[in-house]
């Protein structure tokens, strides 16, 4: 989902914000609520500002997903490295359970390959572009992306009215005109960065849940967990375990054609042990 488009669906979706619940003490204004939840992001000069100026970034990351075909759960570790502001970019899946292969898919400005079973295959570079783009920062934080850099846009101009507090989180509630719930925004009530982010789709109701915030650079904050839901079922979970905005020095070997060995990942989490 594009940057654009999931600003379009806050927009729209919180403008049905209806009658306000009992307010808490404690609970800021709207208008400095929707500020800090912007701010604590990196806001407008933050998030995929800093991200997009980057000449190279390199994340390595686990993923529970859904097969597409057999909708059975797969989990896999993942290292998306890019280099010389994408000219050069790889993506490593290793499978750690269920059905796959490991592989690698890499793309140059002199040729394009994919690794399987410690065989090189040509492919095509629009092909494995198109690939990546799925596993991009960009695409994986686009919705924090959207609310730091457009938050006050984005929420100020929906005239919310529905904020509470409960327990650690701030609440920001819209509703129709029946006053059914029609999208949830849950904040942290220390840090003001987005734990939930629920609203309508053109595929259903979705829902955003995230966690461990880091800085990664300045202004530049990703929850290093994130899981997305749809229509009560979860989709995908990810578990950040590196995230750095410089070459790493195995690059030259990363990026050679000659090279058919998959290699380990850095970084990556323990598998957890049967119980």
């Amino acid at each position: 989902m594009s940057r654009p488009h999931v600003a379009a669906c806050l927009l729209v979706l919180l403008a049905f914000a209806g009658a306000s619940p009992s307010r808490a003490g404690d609970v800021p204004p709207l208008d400095a609520l929707v500020s800090r939840i912007s701010m604590s992001l990196g806001g407008a000069q933050g998030g995929a500002a800093v991200l997009a100026k980057a000449t190279a970034f390199d994340m390595v990351f686990r993923r529970t997903f859904k097969d597409s075909h057999s909708r059975d759960e797969v989990t896999a570790d993942h290292r998306y490295l890019s280099l010389d502001r994408g000219v050069r970019q790889r993506l490593d899946i290793r499978v750690v359970d269920g059905e796959g292969k490991d592989s690698a898919a890499v793309v140059t400005a002199e040729g394009s390959w994919l690794i399987v079973d410690a065989a090189v295959h040509d492919v095509d570079a629009e092909t494995v572009r198109a690939q990546l783009t799925e596993f991009d920062p960009l695409r994986l934080y686009s919705v924090p992306f959207a609310l730091g850099s457009e938050g006050r846009q984005i929420l100020g101009a929906a005239s919310l009215s529905a904020a509470e507090k409960d327990g650690d989180r701030f609440i920001l509630i819209g509703r129709d005109e029946e006053g059914t719930e029609t999208s949830r925004l849950e904040v942290d009530a220390r840090s003001y960065r987005p734990l939930v982010v629920q609203f309508q789709s053109s595929s259903g109701h979705v829902e955003y849940r995230y966690g461990d915030y880091q800085e990664i650079a300045d202004g530049l904050v990703v929850p290093f967990e994130r899981e997305f839901w749809r229509n009560g079922t979860r989709i995908s979970r990810t578990e950040v375990s590196r995230f750095r905005l410089k070459a790493p020095a195995d690059a030259p070997n990363l990026f050679d054609h000659a090279q058919s060995a998959l290699g380990v990942l850095p970084d990556v989490k323990p598998i957890p042990k049967a119980p």
